[in-house]
């Protein structure tokens, strides 16, 4: 993995607060206090939990966020690392800083959501919105079955393919890891 540094990951940045700027005033204008917050907890966490892997202004400048073997992060690291972000600017900046004096080019939200970020080229056969919409359905259907995994346990009446299919659909649009994805993978095919 080559790590991304200071200067790249900061031009990512400038292109993320552009992309969202017109967006960000506009909730704003609509929700009053809590809108460009709410723009930004919609923007930055889901994209970089995403099968994209990245934000659009870091897949405009070939970066990834990943974890420590290079795969997809989870909704939880995403999550930390956005509101970690804060913290690494209100002391006085030092949080993004690190990045430079760090041997994985980690930033202080990096080291507590224990990611990377990478030079690494974004899926070309994936739609940004389309993506986007997918990661923000499964986070919300996660949501709503009382933070269960819905893959843990197919239900009794639905069939082993039935099972294998969702299974694969839902690590397709990122609500589960490879490692889940194999290791429930593995247990319903011994029950075939």
């Amino acid at each position: 993995m080559i790590y991304a540094g200071f200067w790249i990951r900061f031009i990512a940045m400038i292109v993320d607060v552009l992309i969202m700027f017109i967006p960000a005033i506009a909730i704003n204008a609509a929700i009053p206090y809590v809108g460009s917050f709410l723009c930004s907890v919609m923007y930055y966490p889901i994209f970089e939990a995403s099968p994209l892997k990245a934000t659009p202004g870091k897949i405009i400048m070939g970066l990834s966020v990943v974890n420590a073997t290079g795969g997809q992060i989870t909704f939880k690291q995403s999550f930390i690392r956005y509101f970690m972000k804060t913290v690494s600017a209100v002391i006085m900046g030092i949080g993004y800083f690190m990045n430079l004096f760090t041997a994985k080019r980690q930033t202080l939200h990096d080291m507590v959501a224990e990611v990377y970020v990478i030079k690494a080229a974004a899926p070309k056969d994936l739609n940004y919105f389309d993506t986007w919409v997918d990661t923000v359905k499964s986070l919300f259907g996660a949501l709503s079955n009382d933070n269960k995994q819905v893959y843990n346990q197919p239900s009794e009446n639905k069939s082993s393919i039935q099972s294998l299919e969702e299974l694969h659909r839902l690590f397709q649009s990122g609500v589960i890891t490879q490692q889940d994805y194999d290791s429930k993978k593995a247990e319903l095919l011994s029950k075939i």
